[in-house]
């Protein structure tokens, strides 16, 4: 199934420390060091318009088909709703997974 191996990919990431989370993550979006962003869908309405803004004004793509509890159980930390994967070849590999 593509969908768990694009988590998977994401939890490999977050394990070799290219990602950030959470506020981090919009810094890295702006100063142009993420190269794809998860979104979680049950997300509060003000984070989603907040970083759906930043992510278009910056052109780095949004992936918002996961939820807060798959995000967390892949990276393995509990009630993240935002990350930026900051590596080209990861965010390239999670993009063609989910296609």
């Amino acid at each position: 199934m593509p969908v768990s191996k694009a988590l998977n990919m994401l939890g490999l990431a977050c394990r070799a420390r290219k990602t950030s989370i959470g506020e981090t993550c919009m810094h890295a979006v702006t100063s142009r060091k993420a190269h794809v962003v998860f979104l979680a869908n049950d997300a509060s309405e003000r984070t989603k318009d907040k970083v759906l803004h930043t992510c278009n004004s910056c052109g780095v793509p949004c992936v918002s088909e996961f939820s807060s509890l798959e995000i967390s159980s892949a990276i393995g930390q509990f009630g993240r709703m935002v990350i930026s994967v900051n590596d080209p070849g990861f965010a390239k590999q999670i993009l063609n997974c989910l296609k």
